[in-house]
């Protein structure tokens, strides 16, 4: 009998406790007013596709379905995941330079500072767990503003493509003022730059692909586009076609650093040579084939050339700092006559900021570069 003393003595203990917890409540008051709704400061959680399967892509290992794991990685080797500028993560950058400003603007919200930011990473181009899938959030055509005075907004469709160029296009957040004017020829006409920060953006690539947003100078006669910017294949596909072809085995074009989702085509060897991959180049309905190494860079020589000309040009008349900034400030500004020279400023930053060396659009970088450097030539 002993024995089941202390377990009855605790059941006592238990009921004299639930009686105080529970035997004194008072009957239940009117029912509160309802709280509102909880959102997300960054995104609405999309939740989950039915019957999604976690397993499918996220097996120990790599999986064999999406082999996201490898994807992963490459896109670890990628200049989105290593020199975004993440650090431009406040409400006027962070809808490109962080993956939750980028679904902020893309879902339609206000995008505001992001204090603990994600790269562009893979849901801002995907939405894996809602759809069950990973095609592409969007591909719809994108309008880009234009910073020329009486030149349009442009139309970019190119397939796969328009989703890269919501970034990769002139800023959205502000446009450049004073916007530089063409038609501005007279000696009378003055341009006044008060911002060392006077120019389109990094990452024009959708402009430049497009022949479009360079300042065309009247009275030249500019040459139209290279076949990249009409080509059907380039139309459908859009940047993926060349920034995305995986490598082939035995690897001979980037062993994971190029192609795929680190979407390199340059890219640099463990003995620190630097090497191409030209896999999407060379498909049938483009160059089939013909671009090497060597016919690459050749094709890239003449626009670094006439970029470093304009370079000097720029420095030499002060309109340009060492460090490579507009030469002005809201205090010092920069004062251009005729005003339609400062085109040649313009020109300068579109293509040196666009990156390719003229590959996206050689006979239209060239074409602006050329026509720049006869404005500043002609007195």
């Amino acid at each position: 009998m002993k024995k089941n003393q202390v377990p009855f003595a605790m059941s006592g203990v238990v009921l004299i406790a639930a009686y105080l917890f529970f035997g004194c409540e008072g009957p239940a008051g009117a029912p509160g007013k309802d709280g509102q709704d909880g959102v997300s400061s960054v995104f609405n959680l999309e939740g989950f596709a039915p019957d999604i399967k976690c397993g499918t892509c996220h097996t120990p290992g790599q999986d064999t379905t999406n082999f996201v794991a490898g994807r992963k990685y490459q896109w670890a080797q990628s200049k989105h995941a290593l020199g975004g500028d993440i650090e431009r993560n406040g409400p006027d950058c962070a809808a490109c330079h962080t993956t939750e400003g980028f679904l902020q603007r893309w879902s339609g919200q206000t995008v505001t500072a992001q204090l603990r930011p994600s790269p562009p990473g893979c849901f801002a181009c995907h939405s894996p767990h809602a759809r069950g899938n990973f095609s592409l959030r969007d591909s719809t055509p994108v309008t880009i503003a234009s910073f020329i005075a009486g030149v349009p907004d442009a139309q970019f469709d190119y397939g796969r493509g328009n989703l890269c160029v919501r970034c990769h296009q002139t800023r959205t957040y502000s446009p450049m003022s004073p916007k530089p004017d063409p038609t501005k020829t007279a000696v009378t006409d003055t341009i006044s730059i008060t911002s060392s920060r006077w120019y389109p953006h990094y990452g024009v690539q959708g402009q430049m692909l497009m022949g479009k947003g360079g300042f065309e100078f009247q009275g030249y006669t500019y040459r139209g586009n290279s076949n990249h910017t009409t080509n059907a294949t380039i139309k459908g596909k859009g940047c993926p076609l060349c920034h995305m072809p995986e490598q082939s085995y035995p690897p001979s074009s980037g062993t994971g650093k190029a192609g795929g989702h680190t979407m390199n085509i340059r890219y640099y060897s463990e003995a620190g040579d630097t090497l191409f991959h030209l896999v999407g180049c060379n498909v049938t309905g483009c160059h089939g084939g013909q671009i090497t190494t060597t016919s690459y860079k050749a094709a890239q020589k003449p626009i670094e050339d006439s970029l470093h000309v304009l370079e000097t040009l720029l420095i030499g008349k002060g309109w340009l700092t060492s460090s490579l900034l507009v030469n002005a400030s809201s205090s010092r500004p920069l004062k251009i006559a005729p005003a339609y020279k400062a085109g040649a400023l313009y020109n300068y930053y579109f293509v040196e900021h666009e990156q390719s060396k003229g590959i996206h659009n050689t006979k239209y970088a060239q074409d602006i570069l050329n026509s720049s450097l006869q404005a500043l030539r002609t007195p």
